[in-house]
């Protein structure tokens, strides 16, 4: 009963559970990519060039945008580095020397990154249409994880021989037939992947499911935060101190706190009155532990407030955890690799169990048919 369960179940949110893993694979680094999508616009200054400063690169935001409160810059070390900056939703790549913009909006590979992530979460529906692939993506998501615990009970063999064991943990070199060879892969995949899929798919119930969410926050006694109200800019009101100044404190802020080596640092501007958010990071946007955000006052260039990873809630903490352990991101560059390969052992899951359940349902059908025809 429990095998044809399995069976059925896995018929049935085959197709969807394929293209959450094929979109998976093609994701796993997708920081990396968008990293160096933009590092690969980088300017060599001529002889005489200046990097621009803080306040030369806003004012040029705020000519396109003057009526725009709340602005972004995405400084790097790089010296070389061209410039991301926001005017609202507007994205623009900025030469880092003339001001110029390399690239307006975002780049094909990004859009194509984007597009691998509505796929991935809702099937690319749009609209009206969107909740629906939310929902058909989150319950495949679900039932997957009844798959992979029955396909773990249904690995089991019934004694514990070594000789018997390694038939389903190692690939073999010679197959009596394609379904002894498939049966092999589906054992050798689902044995190997289990547990960083386990892991992939239980985490991503948090993301789906209310429940879940409430649950995850439930353990440290907590209410789970209700939907993120999109936040409205305040008037953005330049103070005594130049920007370039506050942004030379905020690195001064990062070395005597550790975090000399950063990355790269967000500077964003009309979240507060009179004061500019910094959030100085070492990571391509993955160590909460490290990161950290800096508020400085623009009139006096005093901190207002820190805010670290350790100061959000529990709760808040244990969710950031679960958004990068579902991509692997939580254990860096190993992580990612470990997620993308279990990903792709899914994808290999889902081609192998249709294939086996093909002759065990359909082929039979067909030889009775054929047999009707000869008489």
């Amino acid at each position: 009963m429990l095998f044809w369960t399995h069976l059925v179940i896995g018929i049935t949110v085959g197709v969807v559970v394929f293209i959450m893993s094929a979109t998976g694979v093609l994701l796993t680094y997708e920081a990396q990519i968008k990293e160096w999508d933009d590092a690969r616009h980088s300017v060599k200054p001529q002889a005489g060039q200046q990097r621009l400063n803080t306040d030369q690169i806003l004012s040029i935001i705020r000519q396109k945008h003057p009526d725009e409160n709340h602005l972004y810059i995405h400084q790097f070390k790089g010296e070389e580095r061209a410039i991301p900056v926001w005017a609202g939703p507007n994205r623009y790549l900025l030469s880092p020397y003339t001001g110029e913009i390399i690239l307006k909006g975002d780049s094909w590979i990004v859009e194509t990154l984007h597009f691998i992530t509505d796929l991935h979460r809702w099937l690319a529906l749009e609209g009206s249409k969107q909740p629906i692939g939310k929902e058909i993506t989150a319950y495949s998501n679900l039932l997957f994880i009844f798959l992979i615990i029955t396909g773990a009970y249904l690995w089991l063999p019934r004694h514990f021989k070594w000789r018997l064991i390694k038939t389903q943990l190692f690939f073999k070199k010679q197959f009596k037939s394609r379904h002894a060879k498939y049966f092999n892969w589906h054992h050798v995949f689902g044995v190997w992947a289990i547990l960083p899929l386990f892991i992939i798919v239980a985490t991503a119930t948090v993301f789906h499911f209310h429940w879940a969410n409430d649950l995850l926050y439930g353990v440290y006694g907590e209410d789970a935060p209700g939907p993120r109200e999109r936040r409205v800019p305040v008037q953005l009101i330049d103070g005594k101190q130049s920007y370039e100044t506050l942004f030379t404190v905020a690195k001064q802020h990062a070395i005597e706190n550790g975090v000399g080596d950063w990355h790269s640092m967000w500077l964003e501007f009309g979240r507060e009155t009179g004061n500019t958010r910094f959030w100085i990071d070492p990571s391509l946007g993955n160590s909460y532990e490290r990161a950290y955000a800096l508020f400085l006052d623009n009139d006096t260039a005093e901190v207002i407030r820190v805010k670290r990873g350790q100061d959000w809630s529990e709760g808040d903490q244990a969710w950031g955890v679960v958004r990068f352990l579902h991509t692997g991101e939580y254990y860096g560059l190993i992580g990612q690799t470990i997620a993308g390969l279990a990903s792709l052992a899914a994808c290999f899951l889902v081609f192998t169990g249709f294939m086996l359940s093909w002759r065990r349902l359909f082929k039979p059908k067909k030889r009775k048919a054929l047999k009707k025809c000869d008489t």
